[in-house]
């Protein structure tokens, strides 16, 4: 039997969608793999080709600090009985508390930390507990992950230079799943996605004030929303303009490859991120974007050539830069599009996450074939 190798998350979709890759990978190498994580739909997936699984319960946004306490010591009562060589974590909660299971066990962990809440845009209690947290979940890494360039420089200045990393292009992206397909026609309706939860940190206020401009000025456009509400307060005003005739509220999608394909373009105001997925299979499937000008956007968007950047929360700059995509002749929407596919393939190609991810775990306890 291989090396053990447990990886945790928070959901079952972040494995399939972002991990699998690598998880099948370690299988075929050998490696003694086990997902943990709450029981989902994506893991038969798994363990049919030959993963284990072991199931748990969490509040993945909850606040309540006994609840937090509760799962440092569900991670602490799996790893102990397991006894890995190694764990990869995701996802916030994940990587925090179980890094700190990880740290009271002596076992060596891999951190992928997507989205920084950053110390300094709270107040001083706040943000010293944050501080504490990242330096109780972190400070025994056996190696950090980094996403963007301004989540590495702040955390490496929180663990005080001392935990080593390697930066990685976010999740990258199966380019053989996500494949180019052709700008949509010339008599389509210009139209634009917005995927991901409805929550404030996930701009979805800026794309609702920003579609409710646009198609009042151009009617030929439709802007639609995929994704749940993690915030109630947005299904009122989402319902309104459904009546209206400015959004289409399209729910949670399993496979978003066929509306990626159908859209022109997607707009993502988000406030943070690791490295966002959207902007990625979008590319992809050769689709420019129009994002916030933050860390985890911009890296994925080339100015004026794959799409467009415009100031966090600019609602009027948004609009601005929907119009100029709005207004730009069909041939240079679809060369926007072809080169954001080219970016991708240079840039994002997965297979670049899994090999980094491969050379540190051969680093950590060996390549599973001289076993």
């Amino acid at each position: 039997m291989g090396k053990k190798i447990y990886l945790i998350a928070c959901k079952d979709y972040n494995f399939y969608n972002f991990r699998s890759e690598l998880i099948l990978k370690l299988v075929e190498i050998g490696y003694d793999v086990t997902l943990v994580c709450p029981e989902g739909n994506k893991i038969p997936f798994f363990t049919e080709r030959g993963c284990k699984f072991i199931g748990h319960t969490m509040d993945r946004r909850g606040t309540n600090p006994f609840r937090d306490l509760k799962l440092i010591w569900t991670y602490y009562k799996i790893f102990k009985a397991g006894k890995p060589d190694l764990v990869l974590s995701y996802t916030t909660k994940s990587v925090l508390y179980g890094g700190i299971a990880c740290r009271l066990l002596k076992i060596p962990y891999i951190v992928n930390n997507a989205g920084l809440l950053e110390p300094s845009n709270y107040n001083p209690i706040v943000g010293l507990c944050l501080t504490i947290l990242y330096r109780l979940g972190f400070k025994g890494a056996s190696c950090m992950m980094y996403q963007n360039s301004r989540e590495r420089d702040v955390l490496n200045k929180i663990l005080k230079n001392k935990v080593p990393y390697r930066d990685i292009p976010g999740s990258g992206v199966n380019l053989s799943d996500f494949e180019y397909k052709k700008y949509p026609s010339k008599d389509q309706p210009i139209t634009f996605n917005y995927v991901g939860r409805l929550v404030r940190i996930k701009g979805i206020s800026e794309f609702l004030d920003c579609a409710e401009a646009i198609k009042a000025k151009y009617p030929n456009t439709r802007f639609r929303i995929f994704g749940d509400y993690d915030e109630d307060v947005y299904k009122k005003r989402v319902s309104e303009l459904e009546e209206m005739g400015v959004v289409e509220y399209c729910g949670v999608q399993m496979n978003m490859k066929p509306f990626i394909a159908e859209a022109h373009a997607a707009i993502h105001a988000s406030y943070y991120e690791g490295m966002t997925n959207v902007v990625l299979e979008h590319g992809a499937v050769g689709r420019p974007s129009i994002g916030s000008d933050i860390p985890g956007i911009k890296e994925g968007i080339d100015n004026g050539v794959t799409g467009y950047l415009f100031p966090l929360k600019d609602v009027q700059e948004l609009i601005s830069v929907v119009e100029s995509f709005v207004l730009l002749p069909y041939e240079e929407k679809s060369a926007m599009g072809l080169a954001a596919r080219k970016k991708m393939e240079y840039e994002f190609d997965r297979s670049i996450v899994t090999n980094i991810y491969l050379e540190e775990i051969k680093k950590i306890i060996g390549d599973n074939n001289t076993f």
